[in-house]
């Protein structure tokens, strides 16, 4: 489910989770739970009949109690990216000399706080925080450079999809709603890398972390909180973070645990109970209930989620810090190092009022020196096994295939991390969370629990625009996960100039470099306009209409993680029927020629793509090399002037090369430039006349906005290409671009006449200039987008509109 379909639905789902997730628990609300999850609660009678987690009772003898001098505490609260403010605060407790002996945090206190146990400094935790990585998993991106470019689908013009399972219990409308609007996928696995080595470092015991640690969770099923202070790290943190319906919850012992804020925001209590130190100092970055915030919808479900908690902190032997912050909202990560400043200013203002109430010190010296030993101590993780939970059979076994390889040698995190992002890059699975369980003598098994994706899929897209170029785009398949897999998809194209059919099969098969064939069928059908007209105007004639029918088989193999090799055999039918006449002089009753093709085609080739935007990319860098050989039979049937016997068929075989290369470049935050690089040659004998061989000839059209109309200047069997594209993004989703081309065919056209064929008369005539300026919004499912261009053919070629969606067509039999 996409993001704009999540937004609307997670909102009806927020409404109707209010009662369970306020302060007044009925049953009602909790029937409600029950019936989404029920698949987990399904085999309990009762609460009584499911184990609660139980809060770890430290014993003396575990805790480094500190000698010599007073204990101190710190208490960090939930708050979402608010929370970034605690490191600052934390930087200036270590620049005045003041002790933090334990640490006690819920949602992003748990984060830091859990962060500063493993003996991260202040510097390490605010380059963390303000990494692009980060940034992207807490958004539930996945960094392009982490996909198997080899796994991936091709685009296409899918706006919103559904996944559905029609042999599960699930109703039709339980398998739409999302559990979550942001993806978990990222940060499974980033939690995994991050927090696995601290948890064998302490042997599972969080008083022996650097410094020892609590976090907060909550069970709503039971309707109370959960206190962690031993078992697997990472998992205590990501429960304690799962803010309910902006990321999944997670579970430990069968148990759905959420974000801790929910029942304690502030485990002031919990630092009390577990180590009951002489002082405590407390950071909170929330405050006490506010009026929701019309149009906003996090800090909404903030308000109805998180209940009223004490914010306090005993005068006798503690002191609060409240940080203003309030005005950030929970998911601005984006302002992550303001955020941190403002909390290093609020903590050295704090300070002296501290320091007149805590004698103890310990120099800024002594904790580097700390760190650093305990940084030494650190283990490699190493895993000897895994096992899956969630899939059986075939899928189960592929799954363990691509972390072992069917080797029984021992594996780290590096490998686990590849294997992973392996293993989700083509969609097969809905979520993926790895953990670790410790063994004697490093003896580790990693579990991967595994939730398929429901095998149909239903989808919906198209692109819309102010020109000729409309269309709407259907599309519905089935998927298998395992070490032979099957995709099969039905798609179909409907608009104003085009439209298509596509049936896909592809059979991954398991081999020692992934692989698989791919079967395809393709029916076409697209009309070309001379020109665009800022809105579409039936009496506008079509120039031209091609129709594209065959069946193509492909082998395709990965080459790394970035690129794949391809190639395929194809055949099938193609038929190209335009007026005679170069430029847009369209007579009343004027007729259109008309040339038919039976093709035989040959492909090999190599790719790769790592653009952050197959319509609009700001980042990233995409190659390509294609070699065709094809047998081409042709006949020509003029619409006048034709004499029976004169349709015969000319045979000829042509041989292409196709090479294509665009990066991206930043230039610092806002801005960034590409470059591209475009060129295409044939060996061929020429057939056919002027016109039809321009038709037939590729056509150089690098913007959406002009791709549907033919323009035989930018037309060419052989050409070069070069462009530059500058921008600015003054927002995250918003570019404002420029794409500007020039191109020049490699060999000249002569036209001969109707009747006669053309011919090469010289090289690198007739340069032309390609250049659109447009304003973007990339939305999480389509771009829209305001341009105007101007093309070098014809004269005074100038051409505006507005579009909206994503323009990708169906494959094609030639490169045209």
């Amino acid at each position: 489910m996409k993001f704009p379909v999540k937004i609307a639905l997670l909102t009806i789902m927020a409404c109707s989770l209010c009662p369970v997730l306020l302060k007044a628990q009925s049953s009602q609300a909790s029937n409600l739970f029950e019936e989404e999850y029920k698949d987990l609660y399904s085999s309990q009678q009762s609460a009584d009949s499911i184990p609660e987690l139980p809060s770890f009772e430290p014993s003396e003898s575990t805790l480094n109690r500190p000698r010599g001098r007073e204990s101190v505490g710190l208490v960090l609260s939930g708050g979402g990216a608010k929370g970034i403010a605690h490191v600052g605060v934390i930087k200036a407790l270590e620049d005045a000399s003041i002790p933090i002996d334990y640490v006690t945090g819920t949602s992003m206190g748990a984060i830091v706080g859990s962060l500063y146990s493993c003996g991260w400094s202040p510097e390490r935790m605010l380059d963390f925080f303000t990494a692009p990585d980060f940034l992207d998993w807490s958004q539930g991106i996945i960094d392009p450079k982490n996909i198997y470019y080899y796994f991936k689908p091709a685009p296409t013009p899918q706006w919103v999809s559904v996944n559905l399972s029609f042999k599960r219990k699930e109703s039709i409308p339980t398998q739409i709603i999302p559990t979550s609007l942001i993806s978990p996928l990222p940060m499974n696995i980033e939690f995994l890398k991050l927090y696995t080595p601290y948890t064998e470092q302490c042997d599972e015991n969080f008083n022996k972390l650097f410094t020892p640690f609590r976090c907060v969770a909550s069970d709503i099923y039971h309707k109370h909180k959960v206190v962690f202070g031993k078992g697997n790290l990472g998992p205590a943190v990501r429960a304690s973070m799962s803010f309910p319906m902006v990321f999944r919850p997670i579970k430990v012992d069968g148990i759905l645990l959420y974000d801790g804020g929910i029942y304690d925001n502030f485990p002031v209590n919990v630092m009390q109970q577990d180590f009951n130190p002489d002082f405590i100092i407390g950071v909170s970055v929330s405050g006490a209930d506010k009026k929701p915030v019309s149009g906003d919808m996090y800090s909404q479900l903030e308000d109805m989620i998180i209940q009223n908690n004490d914010y306090s902190v005993p005068a006798k032997n503690g002191i609060k810090i409240q940080v203003p912050v309030l005005n950030f909202g929970v998911l601005q990560f984006d302002k992550a190092r303001t955020i941190y400043e403002i909390g290093y200013k609020t903590g050295l203002s704090m300070v002296d009022s501290i320091k007149s109430r805590l004698k103890a010190t310990v120099s800024p010296e002594e904790v580097k020196a700390r760190r650093e030993a305990f940084a030494q101590e650190t283990p490699r993780v190493m895993f000897d096994s895994v096992r899956v939970e969630g899939l059986e059979g075939s899928p189960a076994r592929y799954l363990k295939y691509l972390f072992t390889n069917d080797s029984k040698e021992p594996f780290g995190l590096d490998r686990t991390v590849s294997a992973y992002y392996r293993a989700v890059s083509d969609g097969s699975l809905s979520n993926l969370v790895p953990m670790a369980e410790f063994g004697k003598d490093g003896h580790n098994t990693l579990v991967l629990n595994a939730t398929p994706r429901r095998p149909w899929t239903l989808g919906v897209g198209g692109f819309l625009t102010t020109s000729t170029n409309s269309m709407l785009y259907f599309t519905g398949g089935y998927h298998t996960m395992g070490l032979n897999s099957l995709d099969v998809s039905l798609s179909g194209w409907v608009g104003q100039s085009y439209f298509a059919g596509l049936i896909n099969a592809k059979f991954a098969l398991r081999t020692h470099i992934p692989s698989y064939f791919e079967l395809q069928g393709v029916l076409s059908r697209q009309k070309f306009y001379q020109n665009e007209e800022f809105f579409f105007k039936s009496s506008n004639p079509m120039f031209t209409i091609e129709v594209d029918n065959f069946l193509r088989l492909g082998y395709s193999w990965a080459i790394g993680k970035r690129m794949k090799g391809y190639s395929s055999i194809a055949g099938g039918y193609v038929s190209d029927s335009y007026y005679p006449t170069e430029l847009n002089v369209v007579e009343d009753g004027m007729k259109r020629d008309r040339v038919q093709y039976v093709v035989g085609v040959l492909r090999v080739g190599i790719e790769s793509n790592t653009l952050d935007n197959q319509m609009y990319p700001s980042s990233g860098q995409q190659w390509l090399a294609n070699v065709d050989v094809s047998w081409q039979s042709s006949r020509f049937r003029p619409a006048q002037g034709y004499q029976p016997g004169e349709d015969v068929w000319k045979k000829r075989p042509v041989a292409s090369l196709e090479l294509l290369w665009k990066r991206f470049f930043a230039i610092g935050s806002h801005c960034s430039i590409g470059t591209m690089a475009n060129a295409y040659g044939t060996l061929q004998q020429l057939d056919q006349n002027y016109i039809n061989t321009k038709v037939h000839a590729p056509a150089f059209a690098p913007t959406p906005s002009t791709q549907n109309y033919f323009n035989v200047g930018f037309r060419s069997d052989n050409y070069l290409a070069a462009g530059l594209i500058p921008m600015w993004r003054p927002a995250k989703r918003v570019q404002l671009r420029g794409d500007f081309y020039a191109y020049c065919p490699i060999r000249n056209l002569r036209d001969m006449g109707r009747f006669e064929v053309a011919r090469y008369d010289g090289y690198f005539h007739k340069p032309q200039f390609l250049g659109e300026v447009a304003l973007i919004l990339n939305l999480p499912f389509a771009s829209v987008s305001a341009y105007g261009n101007y093309l070098s053919y014809p004269a005074r070629n100038w051409n505006f509109g507005i579009s909206f969606g994503l323009l990708f067509k169906a494959p094609r039999l030639l490169v045209r």
